[in-house]
């Protein structure tokens, strides 16, 4: 165990979900008052009545709906970035590893995508990491040694 502490809040479960149910609310707040805002202005339009009636009623709506959409959108942002990041992270990896390989040979960089056998000791194929002669799994990611 590390003894860093998490950099977390203290409830950070709690409000990543407050963020995310907080975000959808919101998120469909702004955006139907925005869509009611265009929808009298476009209707308006259409009907030729924008003259006879003057401008449309309810079109201050889309403004007003348009920071709460904003808000909603940043607040799920919080909420999902956690799920977002760890995606990233899991397409990412392989082809870095994959890519460490390939530019040095086999050798890795940093450890990172070593392929090739070492007199020095032996490397895991699925993570780089050296291990010592006697291990029979991998200490940083439990692949199994050949």
């Amino acid at each position: 165990m590390s003894n860093v502490p998490n950099p977390g809040l203290r409830n950070q479960p709690q409000f990543r979900n407050a963020f995310r149910v907080a975000g959808i609310i919101l998120v469909g707040i702004g955006g139907t008052l925005v869509a009611i805002g265009f929808y009298t202005l476009f209707r308006l339009m259409t009907d030729d009545s924008f003259s006879q009636d003057g401008p449309p009623k309810q079109f201050f709506l889309a403004f007003v709906g348009m920071p709460i959409l904003a808000l909603g959108s940043w607040m799920m942002q919080a909420g999902f970035m956690g799920v977002a990041a760890r995606y990233a992270a899991g397409e990412g990896a392989p082809v870095l590893k994959d890519s460490a390989a390939y530019l040095s040979d086999g050798q890795g960089i940093l450890g990172v995508g070593r392929t090739v056998d070492d007199p020095a000791g032996k490397f895991c194929q699925s993570c780089g990491n050296k291990a010592p002669e006697s291990a029979r799994f991998c200490e940083s990611c439990g692949h199994a040694y050949a």
